[in-house]
């Protein structure tokens, strides 16, 4: 009970955890620096005819040394390391492909979109505390801590109960 209390009691957000939240909230598709991203196209598989074995229309975008990519943000960094399916450690890069359109463009954007998307799925700030709940939880305090002392003091009453009494 102790560990959900802190959690929920803390008002304050750090300021670095706030600008980071704030630039996953306005990151759009067209604020990501393509510049950064090695972009290969590459025969895609699937339906298509003999349209998918002339064509290289399967885009494959890779951020290298990504752990020191200055455009996003720490906090950011540190979320999509530990739980972004498309980061591959022993390269320490992200890879996305697209290869849903027959356009070799259409699948670059598509695979800019979906790692927007994903940096938005994927990453989570605290917001601070309101009022009512931080009132909630030290209510909740206030109840466990009286209920634990009553106990105490009904255990107490049983053992003085339980002593020999003289009757005689």
């Amino acid at each position: 009970m102790q560990h959900v209390c802190k959690r929920f009691i803390c008002n304050k957000v750090e300021p670095a955890l706030e600008s980071a939240r704030k630039w996953v909230e306005q990151l759009d598709i067209r604020k990501v620096p393509i510049n950064l991203f090695a972009t290969r196209f590459d025969r895609a598989s699937g339906p298509g005819g003999q349209n998918v074995n002339k064509l290289n229309s399967k885009c494959t975008l890779t951020l290298y040394n990504f752990s020191n990519c200055s455009w996003l943000p720490e906090g950011v960094r540190v979320q999509l390391l530990q739980k972004s399916r498309y980061y591959a450690q022993s390269s320490n890069s992200v890879v996305i492909q697209a290869s849903e359109s027959r356009s070799r463009e259409t699948n670059k954007q598509l695979a800019l979109e979906k790692f927007v998307n994903h940096i938005k799925e994927v990453c989570w700030f605290p917001r601070p505390t309101g009022d009512t709940t931080l009132a909630k939880w030290e209510q909740i305090k206030r109840n466990s801590h009286e209920k634990r002392l009553n106990n105490k003091k009904m255990h107490s009453y049983r053992k003085k109960l339980r002593k020999s009494k003289d009757f005689f």
